[in-house]
């Protein structure tokens, strides 16, 4: 079986959570707002939600063709039904992770 797998990929959605996060906050202070620039505290709070709001419409999508994959790509199991290949395969371990 391959280490790594959904976590990994749950890793990586949630580290780009926290980047869209910080470029949203950057984002809502930019100077070039002139004044509607927003500074303070609370531009970390707007950014987390507005990030967050937008977070299962980004990812349902991703996340259900993965899976789709996943089925076709099996990560253990003997060989791949779909490339023929021993499990994992190359398609298997580059959406995936592992070795």
């Amino acid at each position: 079986m391959v280490t790594g797998g959904w976590s990994e990929l749950g890793r990586d959605l949630d580290e780009a959570h926290r980047r869209a996060a910080g470029a949203a906050a950057a984002g809502l202070a930019d100077p070039a707002l002139g004044s509607l620039r927003l500074s303070g505290e609370g531009v970390d709070v707007l950014a987390e939600a507005a990030v967050s709001s937008a977070t299962p419409f980004l990812r349902a999508p991703l996340l259900a063709r993965l899976a789709a994959a996943r089925a076709l790509h099996p990560e253990d199991g003997g060989s791949c039904p779909t490339c023929r290949l021993p499990a994992p395969c190359p398609t298997a371990r580059a959406l995936f992770g592992g070795s």
